[in-house]
């Protein structure tokens, strides 16, 4: 049974090229920073994913490569077209489709609004959720894995409070 869930956006991307279709956007140098700094807090806190259902964007494919380098271990990690941009409805209807992993933890890795509402249903706080911003889930209940009854919130990790 999965123990704990987590939902992260994307790093801070770049603007550079204003003519660049959105979906090809790579991350800038801050983003690069925030999401090592994300994957070696997530380790040091104990919520290292073992697995990350992924947005198939560049910046999400970026920020999940930096958070698995910054973590030990193998990691799995899946990209999805359903999550670009997707709803928190298109989200859960994936994650249905696909299914509960056996065990560990899980990241959802993704972009706003959608994640920002995520964060909201499942945690039941309205907080600022910037790019770079984990959530983190504990399982409370062996009820259905997408009911938001299920989880309790643990932590939120913000890159802004990593930096030094």
């Amino acid at each position: 049974m999965l123990s704990h869930l987590l939902f992260m956006r994307h790093a801070k991307s770049s603007w550079a090229d204003p003519d660049m279709r959105d979906h090809d956007r790579p991350l800038n140098e801050r983003g690069r920073r925030a999401a090592t700094a994300i994957g070696q807090a997530l380790q040091a806190r104990g919520y290292a994913p073992d697995t990350i259902w992924s947005s198939d964007s560049r910046r999400t494919r970026e920020t999940a490569m930096r958070l698995i380098r910054a973590i030990p271990g193998a990691q799995t990690v899946t990209y999805l077209p359903e999550f670009y941009h997707a709803s928190p409805r298109n989200v859960l209807d994936v994650a249905r489709r696909k299914g509960e992993p056996d065990a560990g933890k899980l990241m959802w890795l993704g972009h706003n609004p959608g994640w920002a509402e995520l964060h909201s249903l499942f945690s039941g706080r309205f907080d600022d959720f910037p790019t770079g911003a984990c959530t983190v889930l504990e399982r409370v209940s062996d009820d259905d894995w997408l009911s938001p009854g299920s989880w309790r919130a643990i932590d939120l990790i913000l890159p802004r409070e990593l930096e030094a």
